[in-house]
């Protein structure tokens, strides 16, 4: 990459999704995790994601858009179900890791810098393997958060879709 952030050619295939992770302004969406903690099944017309940031980057590019919403689709539910196994399991590497490979999509798809916070503090009990009052509803807050991220980018993904056809 050059002084000017543009991307030399020839592109490497992970090379925007980390420019752009690299580069992330983070939305704040300040009633996700109160929703998520105090009515997790019945308020899903808060939006979990805010792809503001992600259209800016990519120009509206749709299938640069698509192809970055479609690697947070692939990546995400394997690491859900690696988060709340390792959880219950008490792998705290394996739970530090799957964090660890979170977080950074949180900011492309818009997800708040509170869930991410609360992702660094899960995280951090990994690492210390002290585990605090409400870890236990944490990580289901996650995965709760990051679930409902998935089925709005797919909506998102089916809009774009449409577009494009269009």
């Amino acid at each position: 990459m050059n002084v000017n952030n543009r991307i030399a050619k020839p592109i490497k295939a992970k090379l925007p999704y980390n420019k752009i992770i690299g580069s992330a302004k983070k939305p704040v969406h300040s009633n996700i995790i109160e929703t998520a903690v105090n009515s997790p099944d019945q308020d899903k017309s808060i939006k979990c994601i805010d792809l503001n940031f992600l259209k800016r980057r990519t120009k509206l590019n749709p299938e640069l858009m698509m192809g970055m919403i479609s690697q947070y689709l692939e990546q995400t539910p394997l690491l859900i179900t690696a988060m709340k196994q390792s959880f219950h399991d008490n792998d705290w590497n394996s739970l530090y890791s799957a964090l660890d490979k979170m977080i950074p999509s949180f900011s492309i798809v818009g997800i708040s810098i509170e869930v991410e916070i609360m992702a660094r503090k899960v995280q951090n009990y990994a690492n210390t393997r002290h585990q605090p009052d409400g870890v236990t509803g944490m990580v289901l807050q996650l995965e709760h958060i990051c679930s409902q991220a998935c089925v709005e980018l797919e909506q998102e993904v089916n809009m774009i879709k449409i577009r494009i056809h269009d």
